[in-house]
């Protein structure tokens, strides 16, 4: 689990920067919280074409989920998912209903290390349980923000099919790759300050 602090990423559309994705990491004892705001436009000009806004709120106790919620803006249709410890585990509020889960799921957010450890996620846009396989990694040197860092690299299949890149160091969440509905290529790529990218979007 990462210590205190803002991670900060850039989100990319077939190379383009379409948005940015924050996420600022806070301790008290041994409960962790992750709030994260994720942000994208797509543009035609001056004139926005799209926009998709995601909140995301996740409580850890002893590095288990205890608690998440989501609130998102998709061009004007909002929704949100309602995860919270129960007797039995977690239970689930979504835009299709609810159901009941036992301890030790994680939302698809990709940051926390052991994701690549699951079979099954929390789909963190729509409440529902997703199946994924995760190969072993693979050793890459991998350039990002202007950085040389030798990285893990993970490919993810099943009912989500992502590339996942992680320091082999530390751990810390790199990089994912995937392809959008519309068959776009979509990078979230991790941003050290200073960030440039913030003045395009």
């Amino acid at each position: 689990m990462p210590a205190d602090g803002l991670h900060e990423y850039v989100i990319k559309r077939n190379g383009e920067p379409i948005g940015t994705l924050k996420i600022d990491f806070r301790r008290d004892g041994r409960r962790l919280v992750a709030k994260s705001n994720y942000s994208i436009k797509i543009k035609l000009l001056s004139i926005v074409l799209y926009r998709y806004d995601k909140v995301m709120t996740e409580t850890y106790q002893d590095g288990t989920l205890i608690a998440y919620e989501t609130g998102i803006d998709d061009n004007g249709t909002k929704s949100e998912v309602r995860v919270s410890r129960s007797p039995d585990g977690l239970a689930i509020v979504h835009p299709k209903g609810r159901l009941s889960v036992a301890l030790g799921l994680l939302p698809s957010t990709y940051w926390p290390t052991a994701t690549v450890n699951q079979t099954r996620l929390i789909d963190s846009s729509d409440g529902v349980l997703v199946s994924v396989k995760t190969s072993e990694p693979t050793i890459e040197n991998l350039d990002i923000d202007g950085r040389g860092v030798t990285a893990k690299r993970y490919t993810m299949s099943g009912d989500l099919k992502r590339e996942l890149w992680y320091d082999a160091n530390d751990g810390t969440w790199l990089k994912l790759k995937m392809k959008a509905s519309d068959e776009s290529t979509l990078e979230f790529e991790r941003d050290w300050p200073p960030v440039w990218k913030r003045d395009l979007l």
